[in-house]
């Protein structure tokens, strides 16, 4: 096993020389950091992952969260309640939360970087720590004074647990189709909630004193749709006047998951108001929950390609390890059968995979950082108008964060195993476990082709397709700047060919939807996503491109233009072996072919 989870060089790279996250620090509120202070988070991000949360990856799977039906509680192995102490005692639940609350108040794109380390380590762990302060940014955002006294402080503080409680057995992602009900308390200041929620998320655990459960429900006059979806915090213990916890509040766990992986983290059935007296208390305004939970939903999305990113570079890291020192066969030119086996990352198909590897866990990771520094500019910037365009290309890049990230990084892990032969297969490694954990990824948080459909029904038409225009504009620039460079010039030359392919079957297929055609534009989603994503995933690789071929003539020493040249090639890997894909798809989607909604059902 290796010692590296990532590449911590690469990280560097991204937030420093790609992002300039510096820069940020120009911004009342995050004034208070430096650059001294990011590398100071790093460095403890990676120590506790390592020193911590990486010993516990392969116990926690083995042991499991496990739930007692009699008493109707669930347990998390005891490596868990080890991490937790420690990510409470570093203040980790409140990474990116204001100081006003005890948290520290670091930018999201420093965060994306420790999201990735400590992913990599163990995401099923990272996930209750997550689960915490995605609750408290909720109530942060929409909730009213009396709420964000009762529960910030303990959310960010890492003494109270946080969930998302969106599904039902009967909606799946549907969210028009939410049962739960919340009827007004007669007397109170809070509703009385009845339903089930399904897949919960750190739904139940033994880590904390409490758990804040955000919950969609429905009141009695709603309309009908997601229009009449309102959001209610509803704790599993109720807070005493004091603010301490008291009695249980008709929250009850039905039972836990038995899943493929993630096996460390409790993904709960829960049911609420079996007694008729589970309360709940309305976060914002009646009928405008789902948007409120976007704000969650949304940096869950990008969280779920992070965590595939994590799981793919840890196995990267393994698989490159393994490479260097399994000693097998010998160069194919070689017909000396007496001479020494040679490492296999001497082999060619063996280097292919591993580069692969790479390139895709650097792309990712550079497109998971971007969006983060589009999320802290959209918060911070004074500038009406970059704000507006930092909103517009996030909202554009979030189905890719989540639905590409989580794809490329599932088949990245597979590429990992191969590298093994057979030793892969076992569970002697971790990397079994690795596969089995990714495999939700481009299940939850919304499907893959929810994320497709989202993109092209939504996202690339949303304003007029101004977002989609201000995106490939930015593209432009970066195109512009490379080619007149020897180094990147053909790289520019092959993204501004990808560029107009995709702009023109973006117009092919507007003009399916205008005819009226929507079965045939949506069944064109999955292919899109898959499509303008290779134009995106260039698009940062040429970037980076152009930053290391400026270092590598400004004199970079020895250790860095290792480094810088790496960087180029594995940025000409991908554009010359992964973009050549994009034009393929370009012309199935501009050929109308619609087989598989004119396959008769009898025929499957």
């Amino acid at each position: 096993m290796t010692d590296t989870l990532v590449n911590l060089r690469d990280i560097r790279f991204v937030l420093y020389e790609m992002l300039n996250v510096e820069t940020l620090t120009a911004y009342d509120y995050f004034a208070d950091h430096s650059r001294e202070t990011f590398d100071t988070v790093l460095d403890a991000a990676y120590q506790l992952a390592r020193e911590v949360c990486w010993p516990a990856y392969a116990e926690m799977d083995r042991i499991g969260a496990t739930y007692d039906a009699g008493s109707k509680t669930t347990r998390v192995p005891e490596a868990m309640h080890k991490i937790w102490r420690a990510c409470k005692d570093g203040g980790w639940h409140g990474e990116t939360a204001p100081t006003a609350l005890g948290g520290q108040q670091f930018p999201a794109t420093v965060a994306a970087a420790t999201a990735l380390i400590f992913n990599a380590a163990n995401t099923a762990a990272n996930m209750y720590v997550g689960g915490a302060s995605g609750a408290a940014g909720l109530i942060n955002s929409f909730g009213n004074e009396m709420l964000k006294k009762a529960y910030l402080e303990k959310l960010y503080g890492g003494q109270w647990g946080g969930t998302m409680c969106l599904t039902e057995p009967q909606a799946g992602s549907s969210l028009s189709d939410v049962k739960t009900t919340a009827v007004k308390a007669t007397g109170g200041d809070y509703y009385l909630l009845t339903g089930t929620k399904c897949f919960i998320s750190s739904g139940d655990h033994d880590l904390t004193e409490n758990i804040v459960h955000p919950v969609l429900a429905r009141l009695p006059d709603a309309p009908l749709g997601v229009k009449g979806i309102s959001l209610f915090i509803v704790p599993k213990y109720r807070i005493n006047a004091d603010g301490s916890v008291g009695e249980l509040n008709d929250v009850t766990t039905a039972g836990i998951e038995h899943k493929l992986g993630l096996r460390g983290n409790a993904t709960a059935t829960l049911s609420f108001g079996d007694n008729g007296d589970c309360r709940g208390w309305l976060l914002g305004e009646a009928n405008r929950g789902l948007p409120y939970m976007f704000q969650l939903m949304n940096h869950a999305r990008i969280n779920t390609g992070l965590q595939a990113t994590s799981l793919a570079s840890n196995a990267y890291q393994h698989a490159l390890q393994y490479a260097r020192e399994r000693l097998q066969s010998r160069r194919i030119s070689e017909k000396n059968p007496a001479t020494p086996q040679v490492p296999i990352i001497k082999h060619a198909d063996v280097r292919r995979m591993l580069l692969e590897q790479k390139a895709i866990t650097e792309g990712l990771f550079a497109l998971l950082a971007y969006a983060a520094f589009l999320g802290d500019t959209e918060r911070c910037s004074p500038d009406g108008a970059k704000r507006m365009r930092a909103i517009d290309i996030l909202d554009l890049l979030t189905p890719v964060c989540k639905a590409y990230g989580s794809e490329a990084a599932y088949d990245s892990i597979v590429l990992a195993i191969q590298c093994y032969g057979g030793y892969g297969f076992s569970e002697e490694f971790p990397l079994a476990q690795m596969l089995r954990d990714c495999k939700v990824f481009p299940i939850y948080e919304g499907t893959n082709g929810i994320q497709a459909m989202d993109l092209l029904g939504r996202k690339v038409v949303m304003k007029g397709g101004e977002a989609f225009k201000a995106l490939l504009a930015e593209i432009s620039k970066t195109v512009d700047t490379a080619a007149p460079l020897d180094a990147t010039k053909d790289m520019a030359g092959k993204l501004a060919a990808a560029l107009t392919e995709v702009a023109d079957t973006t117009a092919h297929l507007g003009g399916i939807a205008m005819g009226g055609d929507i079965d045939a534009y949506m069944a064109a989603a999955t292919p899109y996503l898959r499509m303008f994503s290779r134009l995106v995933i260039s698009w940062l690789f040429l970037w980076q491109s152009v930053i290391a071929e400026q270092a590598l003539a400004a004199g970079a020493g020895e250790a860095d233009q290792r480094y810088y040249r790496g960087k180029l090639a594995t940025a000409r890997f991908y554009i010359n072996n992964e973009l050549p894909f994009l034009h393929a798809t370009a012309q199935v989607l501009q050929s109308d072919e619609r087989t598989a909604l004119d396959f008769d059902e009898a025929w499957f």
